[in-house]
């Protein structure tokens, strides 16, 4: 069985950039991986009440008070190094980026275009052993139905060879929901690099000795250092 999590990321600044995050795991590795999950943030301090998601990676003010910036990016490398496994990474994820000025309209039409990036076409022998079995958890959205979303996914799914395990579920992220998390976090940085290193106002309006100092510039390298422990991340445009 595979378990699919998706997520979107936008940005404040450039309100029409959209980007659709999807982290897929085999059953096998999940349990290990959200146990390990938790208990990093929990041994560094975060507050299980508070949801650990990319947004709050660089922000003081927002997430857990009592862990400071430098040690949120140091948690986040330390979740995705869970996905480094001896021969293969535990996780893919797979990322459509577009520029959109209806979010709904482009989530929904981009979400079988994600799913048939990530997910391998299911062989004949595999369905006798229920490796077509697949579930698809899907971050709340208030803008967005849970029939419109199965809608979108079950076409592909359905091309693919998998079975969809019960339904689509939608949840609202937390500090249990990991898969989520990972969608969220991955979907994070590659939007954070994206929209800074694209960002030719940014880049004019630095003073070359402030260069090294400025929080954005910092943010963009931490990013950069982030997703390249990301093993298995594939970036795709949405036409």
């Amino acid at each position: 069985m595979i378990h699919v999590f998706v997520d979107e990321t936008s940005d404040t600044k450039f309100k029409d950039y959209f980007g659709l995050c999807c982290a897929a795991v085999k059953h096998t590795f999940y349990r290990q991986i959200k146990t390990d999950f938790q208990r990093i943030l929990i041994d560094g301090g975060w507050d299980p009440a508070v949801e650990f998601k990319g947004s709050y990676l660089f922000s003081a003010s927002k997430g857990c008070p009592e862990v400071p910036v430098d040690r949120r990016v140091d948690l986040a490398e330390a979740v995705i190094d869970l996905n480094i496994a001896r021969e293969n990474a535990r996780m893919k994820f797979t990322y459509l980026r577009s520029i959109t000025r209806n979010q709904k309209a482009t989530y929904l039409s981009g979400l079988p275009i994600l799913l048939d990036r990530a997910l391998p076409r299911v062989r004949k022998g595999q369905r006798t052993q229920g490796k077509d079995l697949i579930t698809v958890h899907c971050d709340y959205r208030n803008d967005i139905l849970l029939d419109e979303i199965r809608d979108a996914v079950l076409p592909i799914l359905q091309a693919k060879g998998y079975t969809l395990f019960e339904d689509v579920a939608i949840v609202t992220s937390n500090f249990e929901t990991v898969g989520i998390a990972y969608a969220d976090i991955v979907g994070y940085l590659v939007a954070r690099i994206d929209t800074i290193a694209n960002d030719s106002d940014l880049f004019e309006n630095i003073p070359p000795e402030l260069f090294e100092t400025n929080g954005k510039i910092r943010k963009l390298r931490s990013s950069a250092h982030l997703i390249s422990k990301v093993k298995r991340l594939s970036v795709h445009p949405i036409d």
